[in-house]
This record gives structure tokens, C-alpha cells and sequence, in this order.
């Protein structure tokens, strides 16, 4: 569960809302959609000061699964003696600022050298805080991948990405979302300016009296049938859509809605980082190492206690309680907790190596930031790409001499059971029913898929993986069926049809395989890091084909393809034999 501005837990807040609403059902809310500002510099009012150098040190939370390490790492809220902080000479107050404006602006003032968010984010207020160079936010650790706790909610026939193409979706301003959206769109080939956006100022359900008025995306698409879609947190998914199914219209559902995809699937593309002031750093790097190494310190121990829950119970409850405590205003939430921990992947130093280190990996920091600048720009919420700095550890030396070596992917599916189910489910998935798909062409006879000839479509095949780590690249092999339907009109004996049709299928299935060889070879010969069980191939001959009778010799030639399709299967991972 992601939360930015919503100082409680979610089933506190939708008591107090259920307790003046009609029985069954959540009160009718009128959404109270915004504009806003654009470039986001303009909402900051802050003038730039140095870090005042106070003592304690303020540090900003969020209410998000990579802050509980750094609650364990600080051993609650100001630096507890024994903690991890405390042994590496930090002293530190931990506060929870869901206001993203408001803790920019307590940054750029001076109040605290820390700035804490999504990568996308802290790109959206760049331009704000570097105006002056000792401001200039530099990125120094990532925590987590989202990996579950922020989704995209649909309704009616929108079954694909390529669907959102003139539909309204609701979206929160300058949330964690907005290169979420983004990203959808642009591997879906479709510009902003071809959706329609709503905008709402809370990414969930508030704990202020909103007057009546829905103030967040969920709200505002269970009360406003002209929403298409809704950029939501994981609970308000699962309140839409009666428990992550279909919404029933029951309750607090809304009739139809489905997740389309969440970050169990799209698992590159949020990322949570720390960034510090320029000028802070330079005056203070050592400091700020300690504060990197104890972070990197608490995920490794936060993942020990979790595994050891069971057997160290006292310890495990505290570190609950204590997080509790911070990120929902009750020790009591800690439930809420272990949602928080359940929705993020934790990338530990190999990941913040691949992140911030290697050339090679498709979704670093410095080829996001781009992406993101780019975007940005484009809708006017900056003026100019800025860029952004990362501090360039030695993560070696940072981690005691110990070498550390970017993150090599481990294998998530059981490629031969998900093949199987693939096959089982629907002899011939099609493109309509995946998330994003796109063709490469072939000869007649041709049975080698040279990466100096498909080298632009399996980049695209490689970051489309990437990005939507949780997911299946399918590699459907096809082939024309002219043969085949000449046999069966000149009237040959069925068994010759049917052999027709066999052999058709087996060399689509080879020709499925040799192009998925070939793209793993090609990623390996970049040293770009995959995981090579997310690629399944199935063989579909002649039963799909674009042009069932070829007119033509450019028909005849667009049956002979090969079809790289993106299959969300996060709601069915049993069915799919994952290995981890």
C-alpha cells in the first residue's frame, strides 16, 4: 500500500467514512477533479537555504514498504541506542511527510538535507531545486521496486493497453503515478494528448473531512461513470474490484472493474529513492555513507526477521510496532505493515549497483531519469530536462571492502508448465488478449533470426520484459496457410489435411524457438541481464492466421511472422508454476 497523504490506516479511514454512508455502501461523492500547476516549480515558495545543521538530522518518510527498513534501521523515531543508526554514529529523527510539496519545501529551506519519493518525483521537482546548485537534489540509494502496491483499474472493454486510446483515466497531480501512466502509454504507442485525464489531488482516500467531494482516483471512478481507468494503491484496487477479481458492484465495488495490470507485473517501472542536497554532500559525504550502509543494513535484517517471524516473534512484533507507529499513527496497524512489506521488492546493494552502476541494465537511473525528463517536459511539468546527479559510490569501499556486483535475474517461471498452460488455456492466445504485443516478419523457408537483422525488435522485446518483470513474453511462431487450405479445397484425404496442419504447427514452434534463442543470445552478448524462463514460445500453424485466403503476395507474406505478446498472469501465479 502507497500512501501520500493519507495519515492512517485504510480500514480506520473507511470506518469513520462507512459510519455516516448508507448501509452496504460508501456516501455518494461528487468528484472534485483539479488542474495542476504547471511546471511544478511554481507550487514551490520556499527560497533555497543550507541545511540548518540541527541535531537531531530530519529524515522524511513516506508511507511505503522501503521505510520500514529505515524505522528498523533508526530503532523508532529519533535514533534509539543499539540500533543500526546509532552504530554507525548517525543521530536521526524520522518524520512522515505524505506532502510531497510540503517536504520539498522543507528540503529547499533547509529544514532537512533529505528529499524522499519516487524516482519520478524528485524528477518532477527538479527543476525546482535546481535553481540553486547547492540545492540540486543528488540521488544516493535506491529502496524498493514497486512490486503490487500500485495498479491500473479499468472498466468496460478495455482489455489491453492498446485499449486506453481515447478513454478518461483519473489520476493523481505529481503523484507516483504519473510515469506510471506514462510508461502504459508509451509502450502501448499512444501519446497523452490521445486519453483524457482527470485530475485529483490524493492518491487514496483522505483522513480530513472532504465535504462530500471525492478527492482521489478510486473515489472518483466509483462515482463517475465517464471514468475509463484509474491509477490507484493496491487496497483500492481490491475494494474496486471485489478482491482483485471482478467488481461485483456490492459494497465499496464497482460494477465490471478489473485490474489491468499492476506492479506485480509492471515490476520496473517505480522506484523509490533517497536524494540529499548537493551542498549537504559535499560537505558531508561520510555522513551521508553511514546513512546508505545502515539502510543497506536494515533491508538485509528486515528480510532476516521476516523469514524468521515465527521463531523470533518478540522481535519481529516490535519492529511492527515501531513502523506502525510512524507510518500509520497506531502500533496497533500491524497488519498495514506487512501489506506495505508485501507490496515492494527490496534491491539490497547488487541492485542499487545495477541501478545507479551498470550501462547495461534497461532500467537504470540515469536511462529513467531521461525517459522521465522527457515526459515531464512534454506535459509541462518541467520547463526544461534538468537531468539528475547520482552521488557514484564506490559500493565496494561504501560496503566495507566487500565487492558487489550488479543483480543477475533468477529465474521466476517454470517455462516448460507455463508453455503447457499457455496451450491448455487458449490454443492460440491472439494479440487482442495480451497487454502489448508487436509482429517480426520472415521469409518464405527462413529459419534463422539473426540479431543484425531483428536487432530494433529485440531491444523492444528486452525492454518490454524488463519493464513488466511479473509478466510473460510469449513468442508465437506462424505460418501462411495456403498449403494447407489448397489441400483441404482440392478435396486430398483428411489424414493428408491434417498432416498439413501438424507439420505447419511444428515448424512454427521451431520458428518460435529459434527467435527466442536468438533474442537470449543477443541479451547476453549485450550483457543485459534477463530472466530467460519469462520467455515461452508456442507454436500456432496455421490457426491464426492475418489473411485466411491471401489475396495477394504482400497477404501471403504477412501471414509468415513471428508475434511477440506481453501475458499479464499475475492473478494466476499458482497456475503458472512461478519458482520464487
Amino acid at each position: 500500500m502507497r500512501s501520500l497523504g493519507m495519515p492512517r490506516t485504510l480500514a480506520a479511514t473507511l470506518l469513520l467514512v462507512a459510519l455516516a454512508a448508507p448501509a452496504g455502501r460508501l456516501a455518494l461523492a461528487k468528484p472534485s477533479y483539479v488542474e495542476p500547476s504547471k511546471p511544478f516549480s511554481k507550487l514551490v515558495k520556499a527560497k533555497s537555504r543550507a541545511f540548518s545543521g540541527k541535531t537531531p538530522i530530519p529524515v522524511p518518510l513516506i508511507t511505503w514498504g522501503g521505510d520500514v527498513a529505515t524505522v528498523l534501521a533508526n530503532g523508532g523515531r529519533e535514533t534509539a541506542a543499539g540500533s543500526i543508526f546509532a552504530a554507525e554514529g548517525l543521530k536521526l529523527a524520522l518524520n512522515r511527510e505524505d506532502d510531497f510539496v510540503k517536504q520539498v519545501e522543507s528540503y529547499l529551506s533547509g529544514e532537512t538535507p533529505y528529499l524522499r519519493g519516487t524516482l519520478g518525483m524528485i524528477n518532477m521537482a527538479s527543476e525546482a531545486l535546481s535553481a540553486d546548485a547547492g540545492a540540486r537534489p543528488v540521488a544516493v540509494y535506491q529502496m524498493t521496486w514497486s512490486t503490487g502496491g500500485d495498479a491500473l483499474v479499468v472498466r468496460g472493454d478495455i482489455k489491453k493497453a492498446s485499449d486506453l486510446k481515447g478513454k478518461t483515466i483519473a489520476l493523481q497531480q505529481y503523484g507516483p503515478h504519473v510515469d506510471y501512466m506514462d510508461t502504459i502509454l508509451r509502450d502501448a504507442g499512444i501519446s497523452w494528448s490521445e486519453v483524457g485525464v482527470r485530475w485529483l489531488k490524493e492518491l487514496t482516500l483522505p483522513g480530513y473531512d472532504t465535504a462530500g467531494s471525492a478527492v482521489d482516483p478510486a473515489s472518483a471512478f466509483r462515482e463517475d461513470k465517464t471514468i475509463d481507468a484509474a491509477f490507484v494503491i493496491i487496497p483500492d484496487a481490491l475494494a474496486l474490484t471485489s478482491g482483485g477479481t471482478v467488481g461485483t458492484g456490492a459494497e465499496d465495488s464497482v460494477k465490471g472493474a478489473r485490474i489491468l495490470l499492476s506492479t506485480k507485473t509492471a515490476s520496473r517501472v517505480i522506484a523509490d529513492i533517497y536524494a540529499v542536497r548537493k551542498d549537504y554532500l559535499e560537505k558531508n559525504r561520510g555522513d551521508v555513507e553511514k546513512f546508505v550502509r545502515g539502510l543497506l543494513k536494515a533491508q538485509e535484517k528486515l528480510a532476516d526477521l521476516v523469514k524468521r517471524k515465527s521463531s523470533n516473534q518478540t522481535e519481529y512484533q516490535q519492529m511492527l510496532g515501531n513502523a506502525a507507529d510512524l507510518l500509520f499513527d497506531t502500533p496497533q496497524a500491524t497488519s498495514d505493515v506487512e501489506g506495505l512489506i508485501a507490496d515492494c521488492t527490496f534491491v539490497g546493494a547488487s541492485g542499487n549497483v545495477s541501478f545507479f552502476a551498470d550501462p547495461k541494465e534497461l532500467r537504470s537511473f540515469s536511462k529513467l531519469t531521461e525517459t522521465i525528463q522527457k515526459s515531464l517536459v512534454e506535459q509541462k511539468f518541467l520547463t526544461a530536462a534538468k537531468g539528475l546527479d547520482s552521488a557514484g559510490w564506490d559500493w565496494a569501499s561504501l560496503m566495507g571492502g566487500t565487492a558487489v556486483a550488479p543483480k543477475k535475474e533468477e529465474k521466476r517461471f517454470d517455462t516448460q508448465k507455463v508453455e503447457k498452460k499457455l496451450a491448455q488455456q487458449a490454443p492460440g492466445a491472439t494479440p487482442s488478449e495480451a497487454l502489448f504485443s508487436f509482429e517480426i516478419y520472415f521469409k518464405p523457408n527462413q529459419d534463422d533470426f539473426s540479431a543484425a537483422e531483428y536487432k530494433k525488435d529485440f531491444d523492444r522485446a528486452l525492454e518490454l520484459s524488463r519493464t513488466y518483470a511479473g509478466a510473460i513474453l510469449q513468442i508465437v511462431g506462424h505460418t501462411d496457410p495456403m498449403k494447407y487450405l489448397r489441400a483441404r479445397k482440392d478435396g486430398q484425404p483428411e489424414a493428408t489435411v491434417m498432416q498439413l496442419a501438424q507439420s505447419a504447427k511444428n515448424l512454427s514452434l521451431a520458428r518460435a524457438n529459434s527467435v527466442r534463442k536468438s533474442l537470449i543470445e543477443y541479451a547476453q552478448g549485450q550483457a543485459v541481464s534477463v530472466d530467460s524462463s519469462q520467455f515461452v514460445v508456442t507454436g500456432a500453424g496455421v490457426d491464426q492466421p492475418k489473411h485466411s485466403s491471401p489475396a495477394s503476395e504482400a497477404e501471403w507474406r504477412d501471414n509468415m511472422r513471428v508475434v511477440f505478446q506481453l501475458i499479464n498472469v499475475e492473478a494466476e501465479l499458482e497456475s503458472f508454476a512461478p519458482l520464487n
